[in-house]
């Protein structure tokens, strides 16, 4: 509309995001929309699509206890699954998902659903790994399938809004490396190069800024080590591993990083048996081993149980981590169960009532689990 004084100027038309209703309260409505609907949601017209950006969503979606907790499964197909003969329908019913031979899986802890994630990147690295920093699920490394040679890639998931993109890639193309956000920020340590040599090298993302920081080397080479934040969720710790000379020959200490003094700091006998899944909960250092689920406490006192083990998990196969602040902690990994057929299940841990919940996924989602992160939406 023209300015009342004729000068030409076109003053901006306020339109409600409901009509009829404040927007206050028009945005607690949306905010309860379910995840799975959200990309349908932002379709509907631009002050929605708007709207379900803003930091004020999050909020009014948190006050309502509308949250919801999604783990990311970087996974692969699942040979066995039965084919009915249909396309399998995505979360928002608009289009078909495949089972790719290794792709992301996306289980919504809260309400129980599976799905398959939508525009993915052509190929997804095999043996890539994953981790989270907000709503952003970064996917890194692993092997090239045509050369199965180590690569440098990083794509980027805002799971808020659905929407890919290239990252920057890493200064070392590495595969089987340890990796968790700790302080905002990505890290990526040790792993193996194209020659399988160990690596000792290490680097933080940040994934705001599309930016690779280089860190001082660790103190020794640690492939296939197992990566977490750990104390305020502020340090990053690189868990056993082994060198190049010494294959398999996984040890027993760790080394975190301390980002104000830019140095690795070492901590002896925090490795549990080779086959345990690490996790951090809460600040403190849990795996899942062939007994319990185990705590560490110092290196004089080492571990304590805190759990039972998870019912019909295969020793050896499990990945782990943490939901909803510290509430639960997801493990995934083979049933070790007569006729398993190699299926893979869910385990889902209350923190606190110690107790767990087996979740058997669908044929098509009950392939193996390399690499997990989880994010509240």
């Amino acid at each position: 509309m023209r300015s009342p004084r004729g000068g030409g100027v076109r003053a901006q038309e306020h339109v409600d995001l409901i009509p009829g209703i404040p927007n206050d309260v028009a945005v607690d409505c949306l905010a309860r929309v379910p995840h799975a609907s959200h990309r349908a949601l932002r379709r509907v017209c631009r002050g929605w699509r708007s709207a379900a950006a803003a930091q004020a969503f999050a909020s009014a979606r948190a006050a309502a206890g509308a949250t919801e907790d999604l783990v990311y499964l970087l996974q692969f197909g699942n040979p066995s699954a039965a084919d009915d003969g249909g396309p399998k329908v995505d979360g928002d019913g608009d289009a078909p998902a495949s089972t790719p031979a290794y792709g992301v899986a996306v289980y919504n802890v809260t309400t129980g659903e599976w799905r398959r994630e939508r525009g993915l990147p052509p190929v997804v690295p095999v043996f890539a790994q994953c981790a989270a920093v907000g709503t952003r699920v970064a996917v890194l490394g692993g092997w090239d399938p045509r050369t199965f040679e180590p690569v440098a890639d990083v794509h980027v998931l805002d799971a808020a809004t659905g929407e890919w993109r290239r990252g920057a890639p890493m200064r070392s193309a590495r595969s089987f490396f340890a990796c968790a956000e700790a302080g905002g920020k990505i890290y990526v340590a040790g792993g193996h190069d194209k020659h399988k040599n160990a690596l000792k090298t290490a680097e933080a993302y940040d994934a705001g800024a599309d930016a690779w920081d280089p860190l001082p080397d660790m103190s020794e080479e640690r492939d296939e080590c197992d990566g977490m934040a750990t104390v305020a969720g502020d340090r990053f710790l690189a868990v056993s591993g082994y060198r190049t000379t010494r294959q398999g020959g996984f040890e027993r200490d760790a080394e975190w990083f301390d980002p104000a003094a830019r140095a690795w700091r070492r901590l002896e006998r925090v490795r549990a048996p080779p086959s345990a899944a690490h996790v951090v909960v809460r600040g403190r250092v849990w795996c899942i081993e062939g007994n319990a689920v185990m705590e560490w406490i110092s290196p004089r006192r080492g571990w304590r149980e805190v759990g039972p083990y998870p019912p019909g998990l295969k020793a050896g196969t499990a990945r782990a981590v943490c939901v909803g602040g510290g509430e639960k902690v997801v493990v995934t990994g083979a049933l070790d169960v007569e006729g398993g057929g190699g299926r893979h299940a869910l385990w889902v841990f209350d923190v606190k009532t110690k107790s767990w919940t087996v979740v058997r996924p669908p044929p098509e989602f009950a392939g193996f689990v390399f690499s997990v992160a989880s994010v509240r939406i």
